[in-house]
């Protein structure tokens, strides 16, 4: 039966995988990938933004088979997921029982939030799946000692903090799984895992930019000022925005299933069940308490558990309370559509689509662009300059013709003039030279050195701008 579930999820995944344009920063992970593939001297090329880059690490081997670099790098995303589904099957067989670990694994299928996510090159997918199997072996580790769990999850808990640092508060909160009576066969198994753990996560001390991991944190993170003085005053409004989004993704009919279970659980007094809804809560608590910039996608890795929970409460309710389930399923049904099919019709959060859809993160037209500057005489050299230096323009061109001999695409930022010294010289040298930038965001008042080949409405009304440059 898993093997069937692993083809339907499959199916889910791949199609119309390139339906949503490309994000800002999946262009940012791919190119990086690329560099890290052409020379060691970018192995550590995240960090200097202060990420970590085990996600870019796994693409950039991805992309000598040659396909297109966007869904090679969703295809990793896509693994990730099945590896989620996958965890949440083994974590919950191992917990309650095959039905109810058969149950979990098909509501993962068609949860929206990670269909949504899993056919995206970012890092939340695989920071997911590593979760979910870091609390599988820690279950296995803490149930029954030996030192092979111990490094099992020790590697885990590794790439967990590779992927993201912020990882390491999910990983602390197995703790909650800890049985009493085998403390003390924990200590050797346990400490190798911490051992593993922590020295994974310090190899990246052989870059000098190390010390951009935490202080890129402080752009993300309340201050302890704000945290003391104006706590009451976020706090509430932080976590309504929170809510909303879980509402958005999960529906009110799923989250008051969730807590009918969580009730059920103290009623029949099933600790784990109760174990789970902590181990989702505080995670969300925090981030409420701490989060200065915040997204939805932050939310993910709380998603499995929740579902395991719901699993769980749908084996033991009354038929009537079905209907419930029946309403959430639908409604799920009908998102999952949109996102396969046409994503701006998808219930998206009015955050989520601004970013992915309508604003200038979103890669509207870049793949036309691609296909225009593909078709250009392969003789002529062309130079294609875009705003900005990194992100969606322009990393989102770049990684299409990375290796290309007769098309370059540079950033040029912001310049004051609206052709850079750069497109003057490469004039010069004869080049062909076009222009990539988004209306609102770019100096065009030297409209006379442009001509207009095309321009690209996103559903946010905000234009990219496609021109040649005379």
């Amino acid at each position: 039966m898993i093997w069937i579930l692993m083809l339907v999820f499959g199916i889910t995944r791949l199609v119309n995988l390139d339906l949503l344009p490309i994000f800002a920063d999946e262009a940012i992970y791919i190119r990086w990938a690329q560099l890290i593939w052409q020379k060691t001297y970018y192995f550590f090329i995240p960090l200097s933004d202060g990420k970590t880059p085990l996600f870019m690490w796994l693409v950039a081997p991805l992309l000598r088979l040659g396909a297109d670099p966007l869904l090679t790098g969703r295809v990793l995303s896509i693994i990730s997921g099945l590896a989620t589904l996958l965890g949440v099957y083994y974590l919950t067989k191992a917990l309650f029982d095959k039905k109810t670990a058969l149950l979990a694994a098909i509501l993962v299928i068609l949860q929206p939030f990670l269909l949504f996510y899993d056919r995206l090159s970012l890092t939340d997918s695989l920071l997911t799946a590593l979760i979910v199997w870091s609390f599988y072996f820690t279950h296995r580790l803490f149930s029954r000692p030996s030192l092979k769990f111990g490094a099992i999850l020790g590697f885990l808990a590794g790439a967990v903090l590779l992927t993201k640092p912020s990882g390491l508060l999910f990983l602390l909160l197995n703790i909650l799984l800890i049985q009493m009576k085998n403390i003390k066969k924990l200590i050797k198994s346990g400490l190798l895992a911490a051992i593993i753990a922590a020295g994974l996560y310090n190899f990246l001390r052989l870059s000098s930019a190390f010390p951009l991991i935490s202080s890129r944190s402080h752009d993300y993170l309340r201050s302890n000022q704000e945290i003391l003085h104006g706590f009451s005053q976020y706090f509430l409004p932080t976590f309504k925005v929170f809510f909303s989004w879980l509402v958005s993704y999960l529906s009110w009919p799923a989250i008051f299933l969730v807590m009918i279970s969580l009730l059920l659980a103290v009623k029949k007094k099933t600790t784990i069940i109760i174990i789970l809804f902590i181990w989702a809560l505080m995670p969300l608590l925090v981030q409420v308490s701490i989060g200065k910039i915040i997204y939805p996608r932050y939310l993910l890795p709380l998603i499995p558990f929740l579902i395991i929970i719901l699993s769980w409460g749908l084996t033991k309710i009354n038929k009537i309370v079905w209907l419930l389930a029946l309403v959430f399923i639908l409604s799920w049904l009908k998102f999952d559509w949109f996102i396969l099919t046409n994503p701006l019709q998808a219930p998206l959060d009015p955050w989520e689509k601004g970013q992915y859809l309508q604003q200038w993160s979103s890669g509207y037209g870049l793949k036309e662009i691609k296909d225009y500057l593909n078709n250009l005489p392969q003789d002529q050299q062309v130079l294609v300059a875009t705003e900005g230096s990194f992100g969606t323009l322009p990393n989102g061109l770049q990684i299409f013709f990375n290796q290309s001999k007769h098309v370059e695409i540079l950033g040029v930022g912001f310049p004051d003039k609206t052709v850079s010294p750069a497109m003057e010289q490469a004039l010069k040298e004869g080049k062909k030279v076009y222009l990539v930038v988004n209306f609102h965001r770019y100096n065009l008042s030297a409209s006379d050195r442009l001509t207009l080949i095309s321009e690209y409405v996103r559903p946010g009304e905000e234009k990219l701008m496609f021109y040649e440059v005379n």
